[in-house]
């Protein structure tokens, strides 16, 4: 099944159950605090710009609403990150975590700041550019809903991140590292194991509940 019907059928089966709801939620509130954490650890104060001080605000911003969503659905316990409030959240790191260590490595002959810099960019590249797909077929599923109209703020801002950070590096020149790097390819394999973590979850799920039956 092509990715993107892989993803339809997914986010079908976990927006009908508002516990697995909640979960979807706050897996991808983790992933959006994630983000936030990556890009303050790794940025020197004395160099760090509007662009990228915004960026990782609108992150956090980005976690919080996620989060309070989630709480919403699936009530108090949901207000923390512990792994029974996410959904496959083990996986859903190491898709973030591998990523980054691939593209730090392909900026590996740079000077310390300028890898920084660059590894930034080109992950958060590859992280928007998935996550406005994810999140389109997940607001395209939710119809009219309350959720749907929330998730047309968060959309907009990371269409803005990914303007931003592809301009830094075509003007950094830094395509063809991450082609010949093949982070593109990387990228879509560790996607294509988050994807199959979560099939492999929701199987067990339905499994064991009818066994129980």
């Amino acid at each position: 099944m092509p990715p993107q019907s892989r993803l339809e059928t997914i986010v079908a089966t976990i927006i009908a159950d508002p516990t697995l709801h909640a979960r979807w939620l706050n897996t991808f509130s983790f992933l959006e605090y994630v983000g936030f954490r990556k890009i303050v650890k790794s940025q020197r104060a004395e160099t760090l710009g509007l662009a990228v001080l915004t960026h990782a605000l609108e992150e956090g911003r980005h976690a919080l609403g996620l989060r309070k969503i989630a709480v919403k659905l699936g009530g108090p316990r949901f207000d923390s990150y512990e792994p029974e409030t996410l959904l496959c959240g083990e996986a859903a790191e190491s898709y973030f975590q591998d990523l980054d260590a691939a593209c730090d490595a392909a900026f590996s002959d740079r000077a310390e700041a300028e890898r920084s810099r660059l590894a930034y960019a080109s992950v958060t590249a590859l992280v928007e550019r998935r996550a406005l797909d994810v999140y389109e077929a997940y607001k395209r599923a939710l119809g009219t809903s309350e959720i749907a109209r929330k998730l047309e703020g968060l959309l907009a801002e990371e269409v803005k991140h990914l303007g931003e950070v592809e301009s830094w590096l075509a003007e950094a020149g830094a395509g063809s590292v991450i082609a010949a790097a093949d982070l593109s390819a990387r990228e879509e394999e560790l996607y294509e194991r988050f994807l199959g973590a979560v099939e492999h979850e929701l199987t067990g799920r339905f499994v064991g509940a009818a066994a129980t039956a």
